[in-house]
């Protein structure tokens, strides 16, 4: 996309001489999604980016400004004016800012308001790469994902980055998302769209049952290609940004902070999906069933713990589980024919599948999460010093 220009620069606070500073800047007449954390506390660029959308002037050009090493949340009034000091100088483009870091500290105005400018002069010169680098924080490798589809012979372009390694909980996860397309699109069928992408990948992973400050997720249609939505072709489009969408969320499980295994929890046959997503989510966020699969150690009873342990009712004798394809439970009975040793293969997987089954509706919900290790307490017990 040659109309999307990126610029990357280091304010040489927190990681040395890599990137934390970048500009990604857009032509005018775009269509931009936005979707944001639900924490109480939302950052100061949060709030900003929020507004700033609702008034965005597609007469001009937009940048998107990232920051990493300083979320610049619960910062109070002097956050906001800070954001308004560092981008003075940018009256002439829209303005929406992003921060991902530390939470309650101020932002080094110079040493950020520095590297913004350089980045801002090196639009251009910088790659993707460069860029999905320079978001990140305690995450072990960049995330990028790249598409390309036909429609009759003409090209649509995909491009999707995200940082995000913990603090991560539905309802968006710590972390920034960042996907693009040419495609022409209106403006409402974007945000529903983006709304149902997010839903299936985002809103539907857990590494701590914690949601960070800063969860933004944008989705930009720069309309540069030949090629518009239509009914011939949406539903081929929407699979597509759905399917970037979720490799983006399960790169960032893959990537959570000390994970050795992705686990994929799948809970159906309650009366709401709804349903089906709440026990899911509390097996995704059990301790014992996260330690349980850093240690490799088929402990179904944990399982079974957590799936109970909700104000969701169902039939106890309609309880099924399944490890991989190996069943464990059917009908409320130990399968006689299960083996802990048949377990242990399916627990000492990469990626450890867990399926749910309560009921006979076609209900479903699916979250992905991630082991808990040492590593993860040691990395978080020492993320300020």
């Amino acid at each position: 996309m040659k109309e999307v220009k990126i610029g990357c620069s280091s304010s040489y606070q927190k990681y040395g001489k890599r990137f934390d500073t970048s500009i990604i800047k857009l032509p005018s007449n775009i269509n931009i999604s936005g979707l944001f954390t639900s924490n109480k506390f939302p950052a100061a660029p949060v709030k900003v980016a929020k507004k700033n959308l609702i008034k965005l002037d597609k007469k001009k050009e937009t940048a998107l400004f990232v920051n990493a090493g300083n979320a610049n949340a619960a910062t109070g009034p002097e956050g906001l004016k800070d954001i308004d000091k560092m981008f003075t100088d940018y009256k002439d483009i829209n303005i929406l800012p992003f921060s991902t870091g530390v939470i309650g500290e101020r932002l080094d105005l110079q040493k950020y308001g520095k590297s913004f400018s350089l980045a801002y002069e090196s639009l251009g010169k910088s790659s993707w790469k460069n860029f999905a680098t320079s978001i990140m924080t305690t995450d072990k490798k960049e995330k990028i994902i790249k598409k390309s589809i036909n429609i009759k012979g003409e090209p649509i372009n995909f491009i999707g980055i995200a940082k995000g390694s913990a603090m991560i909980e539905p309802n968006m996860a710590t972390m920034l998302s960042f996907v693009f397309t040419d495609l022409k699109i209106g403006k409402l069928k974007l945000e529903s769209i983006h709304k149902l992408a997010c839903e299936g990948s985002f809103n539907s992973i857990t590494i701590d049952g914690d949601q960070s400050t800063n969860d933004s997720s944008l989705l930009v249609a720069t309309g540069s290609s030949l090629v518009s939505l239509s009914k011939n072709n949406e539903r081929k489009i929407v699979k597509t940004i759905q399917e970037i969408f979720y490799s983006l969320a399960e790169k960032i499980v893959l990537d959570a902070e000390g994970a050795t295994k992705l686990i994929s929890i799948t809970v159906k046959g309650l009366k709401t999906e709804n349903m089906c997503k709440t026990i899911a989510k509390n097996i995704a966020n059990s301790l014992l069933v996260k330690t349980a699969a850093f240690g490799g150690d088929p402990n179904w009873g944990r399982i079974l713990m957590a799936v109970g342990n909700t104000d969701i009712i169902f039939d106890e004798m309609k309880f099924n589980l399944k490890l991989g394809k190996v069943q464990v439970y059917k009908n409320g009975k130990l399968n006689p024919n299960y083996s802990e040793k048949i377990g242990l293969k399916e627990f000492k997987k990469r990626k450890i599948d867990i399926n749910i089954k309560l009921g006979d509706s076609d209900k479903i919900s699916k979250i992905l999460t991630s082991d808990l290790s040492k590593d993860y307490v040691s990395m978080n017990a020492d993320y300020r010093s």
